[in-house]
């Protein structure tokens, strides 16, 4: 694992190492002693509404059908998607995971988190997330090992999702069920146009472009929606 002194932060209670790019750690996967703990009897993942719209592509299934295998909860009106792993992942297969192009930046980073500490982004290396199955390998560094989970794009589009919820936090939005139902309308499901017309939809073309249209739209239409409410 890391190979020099590293400065910590506190995550649920616990000390986590705070891991620069340039940090030399020991990251692969192998076969020997592997447990799967990434994909079971692990912590649910929340999820983003980008990850929802890859993984439901990838899966074949409508946000209606996803919601049947995640677990759901509301925060402020605020709802949360969450994937269970416990006792595993509704993924994972004897073979690996089903949709492996579409899995969460939490499954691509792992043993590494990911946190906002003091409106900063920092990679973390958990204690609980040390599995058996990594193999001794020559060192390389966190930058190394992040081009290899091709993460560049979904790190991007979770900072726009922060910047979202940070916005909407700021908003006077109700704390209801129906504002939980609104999010699921306008921000979560891929299953619904990103912008009010149809014809405007079409032309946006990349599960990048259709998120951040969408989130452009939910910060417009959300106030509206909740205000006749």
């Amino acid at each position: 694992m890391p190979n020099n002194p590293l400065s910590t932060i506190i995550i649920a209670g616990s000390d986590a190492a705070v891991l620069e790019e340039n940090v030399l750690l020991q990251l692969s996967c192998g076969i020997s002693g592997c447990d799967s703990n990434c994909c079971r009897a692990s912590a649910p993942i929340v999820l983003n509404p980008y990850e929802i719209s890859l993984m439901c592509r990838e899966s074949g299934m409508s946000y209606e059908d996803l919601l049947d295998i995640v677990d759901t909860d509301r925060a402020k009106g605020f709802p949360l998607i969450m994937l269970p792993r416990d006792p595993e992942c509704h993924f994972r297969t004897e073979q690996g995971c089903s949709i492996y192009k579409a899995r969460p930046l939490a499954c691509r980073l792992f043993p590494m988190g990911r946190v906002y500490d003091g409106m900063q982004s920092r990679f973390v290396l958990l204690e609980r997330n040390v599995c058996r199955g990594l193999a001794p390998v020559p060192a390389g560094t966190v930058g190394d090992y992040l081009k290899t989970q091709d993460v560049a794009v979904q790190i991007r589009m979770a900072d726009r999702w922060i910047e979202f919820v940070n916005e909407i936090e700021q908003l006077p939005l109700p704390d209801k069920p129906v504002t939980s139902v609104a999010f699921h309308m306008f921000v979560y499901s891929p299953d619904t146009p990103p912008v009010p017309s149809q014809e405007n939809a079409s032309a946006v073309t990349s599960p990048e472009e259709r998120f951040t249209l969408r989130l452009k739209t939910a910060m417009d239409q959300l106030p509206r929606f909740l205000c006749r409410s």
